[in-house]
C-alpha cells in the first residue's frame, strides 16, 4: 500500500484531521485530479456520528484502493446501516458499510479558495447536483446511445 494512504487510514483511526489530495474524475465538477492545474485537496475528519445524505465519506474499498463518493441513499439492513452512494460525475452507484468509512471531508482546498460542507454555495451545490441526477444520466445513457450507432455505421 503507498505510504500515503497507511498514514491517512492512521492518522484518522487515531483521531485526527487529515488533509489529502484527490485523484480521478468522479467527483468533478467540484474535486479534480491531482494531476490537473486546478487539483483539489479536502479536509478529512474522523467520523463521529452517522452521515447523513449529501457527506462526502472517505472510504476505504481494498487494501490500495480509497474512494471519496456523495452519500445519496441510507437503507437499513438487519438493523445495519447502509450508505448508497455514488460520484458526482458518476451514474453507477456503490453500497458502504460503516466498517469501510475512514472519515468525511469537511473542507475543499482549490488554489487559494476554501470551501466548507457548510457553505450556502456548497450547499446550494449539493442540492442542485442531487436534483438534476436524472437529467444528467439520461444524457449520458443519450451520449452512450448515440456513440453506439455512430461505432455501428462508421
Amino acid at each position: 500500500m503507498n505510504n500515503g494512504y497507511s498514514n491517512l487510514r492512521k492518522e484518522l483511526q487515531n483521531g485526527k484531521p487529515v488533509i489529502t489530495f484527490t485523484t480521478g474524475t468522479s467527483m468533478e465538477p467540484l474535486l479534480h485530479d491531482k494531476a490537473k492545474k486546478n487539483a483539489t485537496h479536502v479536509l478529512v475528519v474522523p467520523v463521529e456520528d452517522h452521515l447523513n445524505v449529501g457527506d462526502m465519506p472517505l472510504v476505504q474499498l481494498t487494501e490500495e484502493k480509497y474512494m471519496i463518493h456523495r452519500i445519496i441513499r441510507i437503507e437499513e439492513k438487519d438493523g445495519q446501516r447502509i450508505y448508497i452512494t455514488r460520484g458526482d460525475n458518476c451514474i453507477g452507484c456503490e453500497r458502504i458499510l460503516p466498517h469501510q468509512i475512514l472519515g468525511v471531508v469537511t473542507e475543499i482546498y482549490e488554489k487559494e479558495k476554501t470551501i466548507r460542507v457548510t457553505d450556502r454555495g456548497y450547499l446550494r451545490y449539493v442540492k442542485r447536483r442531487m436534483n438534476t441526477f436524472p437529467i444528467r444520466k439520461g444524457w449520458a445513457m443519450l451520449r452512450g446511445f448515440a456513440s453506439k450507432i455512430k461505432r455501428k455505421f462508421l
